[in-house]
């Protein structure tokens, strides 16, 4: 309940302060599991594709996030879980990302791993392909447009920009789901993926 509230009043200030708009929405899965993987250039990132879509979305979130007071009580609640920054992975985040996949429902990768300080696309991690890979399920590239303009990394400063988001149709990834597991295919499923939103991005790119 908690989190369809919260997405209603982040929709209002993103829809009639930001003048959000969304284009691609068609593209979301009505029903079952999906992944999300968009861009990422700021902390407003997460709750503007929740906002900009019918069905709800989990995400992960650093983890230390989840001791802020309020915040990590409110994040709790939003259909955010924690997932630690470390060379090892994290276990027991990727085993809820497969839980949450079972169960039919969307979930929002960043494939870049942090935010970008530039604006532009940074190379992804491989994780993102591995859990594409292993989940098989429709993978939908996102675009976000104007987030960096209202919050860049480093800034404590909101600043009033429009905003847009893009969703694409799902990759083309069954070429790569018969070959053989190793980080180099994760990598490669990986760039595809923003290759795809690096499409979505020309395409916003070209319409301002």
């Amino acid at each position: 309940m908690l989190y369809y509230f919260g997405r209603f009043l982040f929709w209002l200030v993103f829809k009639f302060v930001f003048r959000l708009k969304v284009s691609g929405g068609d593209n979301i899965p009505s029903a079952g599991p999906a992944l999300v993987c968009a861009n990422h250039q700021s902390f407003i990132d997460p709750p503007v594709v929740g906002a900009a879509m019918r069905r709800p979305i989990h995400f992960m979130a650093r983890h230390d996030l989840f001791t802020v007071p309020v915040l990590g009580w409110l994040i709790a609640r939003t259909n955010a879980f924690p997932v630690k920054r470390t060379g090892a992975g994290d276990t027991a985040a990727f085993k809820n990302v497969f839980r949450l996949l079972e169960k039919g429902e969307l979930l929002l990768l960043f494939p870049e791993g942090t935010r970008s300080r530039d604006g532009n696309l940074q190379k992804p991690s491989a994780g993102a392909g591995l859990i594409a890979y292993q989940a098989r399920v429709p993978v939908i590239p996102c675009y976000v447009s104007g987030s960096r303009d209202i919050l860049p990394r480093g800034s404590k400063f909101i600043k009033l920009h429009p905003l847009k988001v893009y969703f694409g149709p799902p990759v083309d990834l069954d070429a790569c789901y018969g070959r053989e597991k190793n980080k180099e295919l994760y990598q490669e499923i990986s760039a595809r993926i923003m290759a795809g939103i690096a499409e979505l991005k020309e395409k916003a790119t070209h319409e301002n």
